[in-house]
């Protein structure tokens, strides 16, 4: 059982290494924080996997359709 967690984990660590990772954090505003994963980082335009987090709006996102341009601020409305 460990041997097959230790896998998962280098796993996870490798996808996460292969990823486009996007982090907007904010102090002031809740709702400017954001999470985005696009993987793998050579397909851009269609990755096999989309994961967009935004704490602020209750936001979570797991598909492609979903995916915005990784090089664009954040288009998050105020209240």
């Amino acid at each position: 059982m460990g041997t097959l967690l230790k896998w998962l984990l280098l796993a996870l660590l490798g996808v996460l290494l292969l990823s486009d990772i996007r982090l907007d954090t904010s102090l002031y505003r809740y709702a400017d924080n954001r999470l985005e994963i696009a993987f793998p980082r050579w397909q851009p335009d269609s990755p096999w996997l989309y994961l967009l987090w935004i704490p602020g709006q209750g936001v979570f996102s797991c598909c492609q359709a979903a995916k915005t341009d990784l090089d664009q601020p954040a288009k998050i409305p105020l209240w």
